[in-house]
């Protein structure tokens, strides 16, 4: 160890103790970050003292796949560094790594964040990189999944004898595979499995062409047996697959095939944890376990004994008879494996903690990409508790949900207790930030011994008297464009606004969705809905609209009401800037989009023409669009360097029926007078004589005023 390196971590071990026994706080990044910043080197210094180590990264199921990788490597080596806590960014590595000098260890595994192993492989150079899936997560930190990819494909070419054991049943893992040299390990599931798929998936385009990919079945989101019908590209042959995937009373068994060499060994694996996405967590786990040098006799028996970390679904069982299941949730996709798992137990209680912290994005469009409507299959579902800096627009979320049955607003675990019967099950859902509260709060309450039981019965909002029908000729066609791509906005939340606003007045309404590859008819649509994408999934739709123009032109001509969020808001002009290619618009509205060197994002208000209440939303874009000398926009940002170009003023475009905007959230839910005005404009344009009988706006004026708070500051 060279002298920079060695008072770099001696430095490290005085944060670690101030920090732990001064400021009673756990050791967590600050070491390493001391440490780094005296010897920028010092990961490469200590790692290389490594015989051999594993890095696994990925959207969902670092920290648990880590913790089992890192146990079952721990059984046949004894000497093992791993950052179980998961401080995953390079700090949190370096913490590790200082801490466990002088041990003997000889085997490493880490938990990376996807963004820093551009930093960690080439100092690290491990044995293998293991990507686990690719899901769109804090696009406000992220930015879209395609820089994710490009962060990951360089951080592997500069480590190029590192090997990518990567999630073959993710077109978005098995592209970056497709982008370099290192070797690769492919695994996957190579057997459909019956399972439910997602509503909304991230990415289902090819990615040699960006055609639309076709499935032979699909586990969830994107994940599955794919093939571009276009050029061929395919999923690639499974290195690992796991066959015969058994839901038992228990969790799940399966067995993994092992089909590098001539002959197959199969390893069986008997798990109790349920979700399929368990599966896709042990196969890596074991994939990792055989890379890093381990053997797959002592995998099973980490496997048995394992816990997941810091809580993450663990039953706490309370002396007032009532149990919790605590569990993680940071995206959509995890969301949803959460709620399926709700679904499996049946039920009666759930309690959905929602927070906009630094580490879990500030943009919560992505609530309206879980899929809580599946919950109305519960049998009874007796009440919904929402808490969390954000538990305002979680219970907007609940409510379209439309599942008979209470939200309650609530400040933590034990609030939410009151209003759960005794002897009865209380199932916690938490982003990333609110699920260590909640861990603390319970293991809070079981020190405490009694629970206070006050129980509060949720009180049933009452019912009112069922909306006269509105005699319309035909109902209110909703066409929603290309939902199949552009979905990055929880645009789906804009559709449930209009759908259910029109429903809970007894307006007749229908959605249509027009997929990709599908005729585009808007002959008598009555609002269109145009969203936002990734950068590949907007070229593609781009393409598809430009043989249409027409059909939008005159549609918008026509007087036709039309929402069209970022993406979609740029497509409508005369072009826009994909990195440094022009591409060519529709040219409907008189609008030009050009790239910005930074990206606008955060909260954004405007005062609009539109609605008597100031508009909220949320932006993250680099475009910077300027309208022509005859368009005027949707309405004055109310907070300087945000809306269409941070600098005129100016945020949207309003061009008689259309609507375009930067500004997601989803706009409609929290602004329940833009829904409205699309609902009258589309009326009107029909000649009927409706007005909009007013509705119980509580909920959704709650979330635009908290909304409006953090982004004007009052």
């Amino acid at each position: 160890m060279n002298p920079r390196v060695r008072i770099a971590c001696l430095a490290a071990d005085a944060a670690r103790w101030g920090t732990t026994r001064l400021l009673h706080r756990g050791g967590g990044n600050a070491p390493g970050a001391v440490a780094l910043r005296l010897a920028p080197n010092l990961i490469g210094e200590l790692g290389g003292a490594l015989e051999r180590s594993v890095v696994i990264t990925g959207t969902n199921g670092k920290t648990t796949t880590t913790g089992l990788a890192a146990d079952a490597l721990a059984a046949g080596t004894g000497g093992m560094v791993c950052n179980r806590a998961g401080n995953n960014m390079e700090s949190g590595i370096a913490s590790a790594l200082v801490e466990s000098r002088g041990a003997g260890a000889h085997v490493g595994c880490f938990e990376c964040d996807e963004l820093y192993t551009v930093r960690v492989l080439p100092a690290l150079r491990p044995r293998a990189l293991v990507l686990l899936n690719l899901f769109r997560d804090q696009l406000d930190r992220y930015g879209e999944i395609d820089h994710t990819q490009d962060v990951i494909a360089e951080a592997l070419r500069r480590s190029p004898q590192t090997a990518l054991a990567y999630n073959a049943d993710d077109p978005l893992c098995a592209s970056i595979a497709a982008r370099v040299d290192n070797p690769g390990v492919p695994f996957g599931i190579d057997e459909p499995t019956g399972q439910e798929a997602d509503r909304i998936s991230d990415s289902r385009f090819c990615a040699k062409c960006n055609a639309p990919l076709d499935y032979a079945y699909v586990h969830y989101g994107q994940l599955g047996k794919y093939r571009c019908p276009a050029c061929g590209w395919e999923r690639p042959e499974l290195a690992f697959a796991a066959v015969n995937v058994t839901l038992t009373c228990g969790g799940y068994e399966f067995d993994v095939e092992d089909r590098r060499g001539e002959n197959y060994v199969r390893h069986h694996v008997t798990t109790r944890y349920s979700g399929l996405y368990m599966v896709y967590n042990v196969m890596a786990a074991l994939v990792a376990c055989l890379l890093g040098g381990g053997d797959a006799d002592d995998f099973q028996g980490a496997l048995d004994v394992y816990e997941p970390a810091s809580g993450r679904g663990k039953t706490y069982r309370l002396d007032s008879g009532h149990s919790v299941v605590s569990n993680l949730a940071k995206n959509p996709t995890g969301f949803n494996r959460m709620v399926q798992q709700v679904r499996a137990e049946d039920g009666r209680y759930v309690a959905l903690f929602l927070n906009d912290n630094d580490a879990d994005g500030h943009d919560v469009s992505w609530i309206w990409d879980i899929d809580l409507e599946r919950l109305r299959d519960l049998a009874d579902l007796r009440c919904v508790c929402v808490g969390g800096t954000r538990r305002e627009d979680m219970a907007v979320r609940v409510k379209y949900a439309e599942l008979g049955c209470p939200i309650e607003l609530v400040d933590g675990v034990e609030d939410a207790l009151r209003f759960v019967a005794a002897g009865e099950r209380l199932h916690v859902i938490a982003n990333y930030t609110a699920f260590p509260p909640v861990v603390a709060e319970l293991e809070r309450l079981c020190k405490l011994g009694t629970v206070p039981n006050s129980h509060t019965p949720p009180a049933t909002p009452p019912k009112g008297a069922a909306p006269s029908p509105v005699a319309l000729e035909r109902p209110l066609r909703i066409v929603h464009l290309y939902p199949d791509a552009l979905n990055l906005y929880g645009d789906g939340g804009n559709i449930a606004s209009l759908s259910k606003r029109c429903s809970w007045r007894g307006i007749p309404c229908r959605v249509d969705q027009v997929l990709m590859g599908q005729e585009l008819d808007l002959t008598d649509a009555d609002i269109v809905l145009l969203g936002g994408g990734a950068d590949r999934d907007q070229l593609a739709v781009c393409r598809e609209l430009q043989a249409q123009r027409e059909k939008v032109e005159a549609y918008v001509e026509g007087g036709g009401a039309l929402l069209a969020i970022c993406g979609g808001y740029q497509l409508l002009g005369h072009y826009y800037m994909m990195g440094g290619e022009r591409v060519e618009g529709l040219h409907v509205l008189d609008i030009e989009t050009t790239a910005g060197t930074t990206r606008l994002i955060g909260n954004v208000a405007i005062e609009s023409p539109v609605c008597d209440t100031p508009i909220v939303g949320f932006e993250n874009h680099a475009g910077r669009t300027v309208l022509g000398a005859g368009e005027k926009p949707l309405g004055r940002a109310m907070i300087h360097g945000t809306g269409n170009n941070g600098e005129d003023g100016g945020e949207g475009v309003l061009h008689d029926g259309v609507v375009g905007t930067y500004l997601h959230g989803p706009i409609l839910p929290k602004n329940p007078g833009v829904t409205d005005w699309l609902i009258e404009r589309a009326l009107r344009r029909r000649g009927e004589k409706v007005d909009l009988a007013p509705l119980d706006d509580s909920l959704e004026l709650l979330a635009h005023d908290v909304a409006m708070r953090i982004a004007t500051g009052r």
